[in-house]
């Protein structure tokens, strides 16, 4: 009988030749294999992978369940979970990790079509319903179903009782990360026939990410700027010795912008938010809108400042609030009031039960890795 170690190469072996799985190739291999029975199951803290051998040779004594675990895994290093949702384990460990294991066993089942890796007998069940859910959105949904989750087979090593990792270390293990995804693609469009023409389970995170900067400006300045427009009523003088007849040009300025922040919870004071406003405040004197509306908002508009001709500053700024959260009420405030701005731009956290909706060209600032359902989405990281 072969040994764990052993086991886990050979499924590794397996994984690198298949046509779909060999994505995984090059995040199989970042960070260390340890064997350890300090733990019962498998665990990773999305670098490194830690497996108990007795898990190994006993509940996973099948091939397909010890590649399926071992992919698991894989996925969790993929969308560096252990990082991207900390501040959910903080605020609700089993919640967090049952959220976590949802999206990959779903990822993972959807994915195979071949029978080639298994669903253990424990562990959080592929779910149809959450099929193309972010883990933030389970975790919500789980939140509010108030129902006992399943258990999860595996541990998430979030930082507690494990010395912290230096932040630059963190970052050069996503860069890592990225560059073995690419890598794993590279060699699935070379293995498999049908990989080559889809983008398989990492195709959102081959992408390359825009900065939110960019997308910021371009929002509102190709959305909102002062512009050239023409008019027949006063004709161009210029053509008029010639008998032509052309339109003058009018300037039009940008009228009003309106900016929606989400006070309900930890969004607002962050660091995302002081360089949230700290951008816009450039882009609006770049802009010049005659008006700028600051709406603060949770479940009802807790406050609402004008700053006329480019007086909009960071430390003007009154944010009120500390309720729940409704998307909605700032498009009703903005309908009540009469007040028909050329852009909205909402900056929140994302955890909203209802988005609302307007014909306002709309761009939603967003500090997780939540998508709203209309409008531009941005992702505001430090």
């Amino acid at each position: 009988m072969l040994s764990a170690k052993d086991r886990v190469r050979k499924a590794h072996l397996a994984i690198m030749q298949h046509p779909e799985f060999c994505r995984f190739s090059g995040v199989l291999a970042c960070g260390n294999v340890t064997f350890t029975e300090d733990l019962p199951t498998a665990a990773t803290d999305g670098w490194n992978v830690f497996y108990n051998p007795e898990f190994v040779n006993t509940t996973l004594c099948d091939d397909a369940t010890l590649r399926f675990v071992i992919l698991h895994e894989g996925m969790h290093k993929a969308y560096r979970h252990n990082k991207m949702w900390r501040r959910l384990f903080t605020e609700n460990a089993k919640l967090a990790n049952i959220a976590a294991d949802y999206f990959v066993n779903t990822e993972l089942h959807n994915a195979d079509s071949t029978g080639f890796i298994k669903m253990p007998s424990i562990g959080v069940p592929p779910s149809e319903k959450y099929s193309g859910w972010s883990v933030a959105q389970i975790y919500e949904d789980l939140k509010q179903s108030g129902e006992e989750p399943p258990d999860g087979f595996d541990e998430h090593k979030w930082g507690e009782g494990h010395d912290p990792v230096d932040e630059e270390v963190q970052a050069e293990q996503g860069k890592e990360i990225d560059r073995a995804l690419r890598q794993g693609e590279i060699l699935a469009k070379k293995i498999g026939k049908g990989a080559a023409g889809r983008d398989g389970m990492f195709g959102d995170l081959l992408h390359p990410k825009v900065d939110w900067r960019v997308v910021l400006r371009d929002f509102i300045s190709e959305t909102c700027r002062g512009r050239d427009e023409t008019t027949w009523q006063r004709p161009n003088r210029r053509f008029l010795a010639d008998d032509i007849l052309m339109p003058s040009c009018i300037s039009t300025t940008m009228e009003e912008l309106v900016i929606g922040f989400d006070t309900s919870g930890s969004c607002f004071g962050g660091a995302e938010m002081t360089r949230f406003v700290s951008e816009i405040t450039r882009i609006v004197e770049d802009v010049a809108p005659s008006k700028v509306h600051v709406v603060y908002w949770d479940t009802e508009v807790a406050g609402h400042q004008t700053f006329d001709d480019g007086q909009f500053a960071v430390q003007n700024l009154q944010p009120k609030g500390g309720g729940g959260t409704d998307g909605s009420v700032l498009f009703t405030y903005l309908q009540q009031k009469g007040i028909k701005p050329q852009a909205i731009v909402q900056f929140t956290d994302g955890y909203i039960n209802n988005w609302g909706s307007t014909d306002v060209p709309t761009l939603w600032a967003i500090t997780s890795g939540i998508k709203a359902p209309f409008g531009t989405t941005i992702q505001v990281e430090v």
